[in-house]
């Protein structure tokens, strides 16, 4: 069943207690395994009435059930997966001409977002440098706003997050969208956050399903992630 990570950042207003958590995840599972969303199913399921779901819906701040459904249905959109470039370590949530098409877009600004904290930064400074031998030029947005680094121009983000749910990765990614730019993520984790929120979503095989935050196990996300940007480049730059 997907897990709600950053409950206040998903509903800012709510004021949800802790038994109505499992609920809403039985809701967003639904919504990405595409089963019925009816409220009196969604309710027969968890054993509570309809009544009880449009109270949860309520307190996550919500005027009724089919905005509430509206919201999260864009939130956890899902693609089927798909191997890319029929690297073995890599799934996408789009096909070729898709992909082809969001590097288009920066080939054309010649200009592109970068972002990622902790081991991810090596990511960043690769893909910086890279880029810049195609003439793009990529801003680094660590520690920077993008309200700063903005020229008033929509850019696409590219932005690395083993687990998905960087906190500040997921600020720059609202950022982003709310200038109109496309958001390509590459994350280990594909029920994350940032597998559900990019517009282009890279999920890189990292040899391990438990969470290594400081990087102190055997990770191949890091060494995988390097062999994807190498073929993203080769072919779409």
């Amino acid at each position: 069943m997907t897990q709600i990570f950053q409950i206040d950042r998903l509903f800012p207003n709510n004021s949800l207690r802790s038994q109505d958590i499992p609920i809403i995840e039985s809701i967003i599972n639904s919504i990405t395994t595409k089963k019925s969303l009816d409220i009196r199913t969604l309710a027969q399921k968890n054993y509570i009435s309809p009544a009880s779901i449009s109270r949860i819906v309520r307190r996550a701040g919500f005027s009724n059930f089919k905005e509430f459904i509206f919201f999260l249905s864009s939130q956890f959109k899902t693609e089927p997966l798909t191997s890319f470039n029929n690297l073995p370590f890599v799934h996408c949530n789009h096909g070729p001409e898709k992909i082809a098409a969001f590097f288009k877009k920066i080939r054309q600004q010649k200009r592109v977002y970068l972002f990622g904290e902790g081991f991810c930064t090596i990511l960043v400074k690769y893909v910086y440098r890279k880029l810049l031998l195609k003439r793009i030029y990529g801003i680094d947005l660590d520690g920077v706003e993008i309200s700063i680094a903005s020229d008033q121009a929509p850019h696409t983000l590219i932005t690395f997050s083993q687990s998905g749910e960087n906190k500040n990765g997921l600020i720059k990614i609202a950022g982003c969208k709310k200038d109109g730019g496309n958001i390509i993520t590459i994350t280990a984790s594909a029920n994350s956050t940032y597998a559900s929120v990019g517009d282009l979503s890279f999920i890189v095989d990292s040899g391990t399903n438990n969470p290594d935050p400081e990087n102190v196990s055997l990770n191949f996300f890091y060494g995988n992630t390097i062999n994807l940007l190498e073929n993203l480049i080769n072919q779409y730059v």
